[in-house]
């Protein structure tokens, strides 16, 4: 086969990658002249990322497809050639047909701001879709130091209950997905709110043949085996539980109210989860300062010998922020340094063979996974009362925040205006947004909440630091990518 000037085969390493480019060439299907391929102009596209690791590696990332892909060294100089911005000529082909593929190179002509708006469309304009974010209790058993929850009242209320029933029944017919996500306070607080409407919710989607999920954030102190096992019966397959490090560090952040120490009765479920059977996805997020920082790889090595055989369990680190609650100005938070000391974080434990959380999973193009939930038309949060909001930060301790409300017979009334704060276009406004390469993957609305506060760019540090982004995805996943031989021959 024929190839540009100058290239010859190679080994190219790339990370798993999808494509949902549907105006992607098929080689087959081009006329062919004697048996060759037509020459096509290609230019690299306008929503490419690279950087250059300390080993060489090129790593190359596309927010449209998602595609992310590291090349040696040695093949650096003749990727560079193919992606430069003047555009090349060649067959698709050899490392044409390898970059165009995963959307790194375009056919000249193509104009992909439309096709991400097309994309843009039929994600957020679905009415076969619906999200809840339930406050099964708005109550808490613990008071952690950095919390910036009011807990304004307990279980939720028997009516708003029986209008959710109403509500999900109604719109069955019409969903193809139902997510419900159990949030609080402490959401296992009110697990008679639970108890009555998970099994209605599964019930209704296997009606309908809906697609169901369901997910619970939870302290974990009161997820003994016997709700576990129970939730899991209920379709709760995911599952988000905060363990701040090491037994000394989390009982100084996470106590009970009226004081008292947590890890353990967390750790104890935590290992009894381990040995229930079940597919589910176990994330422990880890919140740090520099309070707890330097002993971040004590409870890395504790938690790789309970639970490194057990791909369920993931590890997600967070840095602490000063997220509004009363002690605000005592948090020792990590300021500028966070995103830094979050990648190392992820690096090290990734190097010890712990399954961690990776930002490739928002990066990914066309699930908008880099978009908050608040951003979606058809996702509500319901509080205990029967308030409709948005943002889980705000809750209603702001006004803006309160969309609306569910009525008894299970119809949202929505405040039209407030709500469309939340879900507009931004990028549709903004000028630098329509011309970013994340674009796909923020849609200008990674937090609607900063738009509507302080009418600013709520640009995500993946993107303003997607080099060390980049960096650290391919530290992290490079053992575990799959290495494509490409073969070429001259013209």
């Amino acid at each position: 086969m024929a190839s540009p000037p100058g290239i010859s085969s190679r080994e190219v390493d790339a990370l798993p990658t999808t494509t949902n480019d549907g105006h992607r060439s098929d080689p087959e299907k081009l006329v062919q002249i004697q048996g060759v391929l037509p020459l096509r102009q290609w230019v690299p596209s306008r929503y490419n990322a690279r950087t250059i690791c300390d080993d060489g590696t090129l790593v190359l990332y596309n927010s449209y497809t998602g595609a992310f892909s590291g090349f040696p060294a040695a093949s650096r100089k003749q990727v560079e050639v193919l992606l430069r911005q003047t555009g090349t000529t060649g067959r698709c082909e050899g490392l044409v047909k390898y970059l165009q593929d995963r959307g790194f190179l375009v056919e000249k002509g193509a104009n992909e701001l439309d096709r991400f708006r097309l994309a843009y469309g039929q994600m957020q304009y679905r009415s076969d879709k619906l999200e809840l974010i339930l406050l099964a209790s708005e109550e808490c058993n613990f008071r952690c130091v950095y919390c910036y929850e009011t807990f304004p009242r307990g279980t939720m209320e028997p009516w708003v209950r029986s209008a959710l029933k109403k509500m999900v029944s109604r719109r069955g017919p019409r969903l193809n997905s139902l997510k419900v996500s159990w949030f609080g306070g402490e959401p296992l607080l009110g697990y008679e709110a639970i108890e009555e409407l998970a099994p209605i919710f599964k019930e209704v989607s296997a009606q309908h043949d809906i697609a169901y999920t369901s997910d619970i954030t939870t302290n974990g102190y009161l997820l003994t085996p016997i709700v576990f096992e129970q939730l899991l019966k209920w379709n709760v397959t995911a599952y988000q539980i905060t363990v701040d490090g090491a037994p000394k560090d989390h009982d100084q952040k996470r106590v009970l109210v009226g004081g008292g120490h947590t890890f353990k009765q967390i750790y104890d479920n935590l290992l009894a989860m381990r040995s229930i059977a079940g597919k589910c996805h176990i994330n422990i997020r880890i919140n740090f300062d520099h309070d707890n920082l330097d002993s971040m790889p004590e409870f890395t090595e504790m938690f790789k010998s309970d639970f490194g055989g057990d791909s369920r369990f993931q590890l997600r680190f967070y840095a602490v922020g000063r997220w509004g609650g009363t002690n605000d100005d005592k948090l020792n938070v990590c300021g500028v340094g966070a995103l830094s000391a979050t990648q190392a974080l992820q690096v090290d434990s990734a190097e010890k063979g712990l399954n961690v959380e990776s930002k490739m999973e928002l990066m990914q193009s066309g699930n908008g996974l880099g978009v908050c939930y608040a951003a979606r038309p058809y996702n509500l949060l319901i509080g205990a009362d029967g308030k409709i909001m948005k943002c889980t930060i705000d809750l209603d301790t702001k006004d803006y925040n309160i969309v609306g409300h569910i009525t008894p017979d299970g119809r949202a009334e929505i405040d039209i205006e407030k709500f469309n704060r939340f879900v507009k276009p931004y990028f549709e406004d903004d000028t630098s947004c329509r011309k970013c390469f994340y674009l796909p993957v923020c849609q200008g609305a990674s937090c609607p909440t900063v738009r509507i506060q302080a009418d600013t760019r709520p640009c995500p540090p993946d993107k303003t630091h997607i080099g060390s982004s980049l960096e650290t995805l391919w530290k992290m996943k490079k053992q575990t990518s799959t290495r494509s031989t490409i073969t070429t021959s001259r013209t």
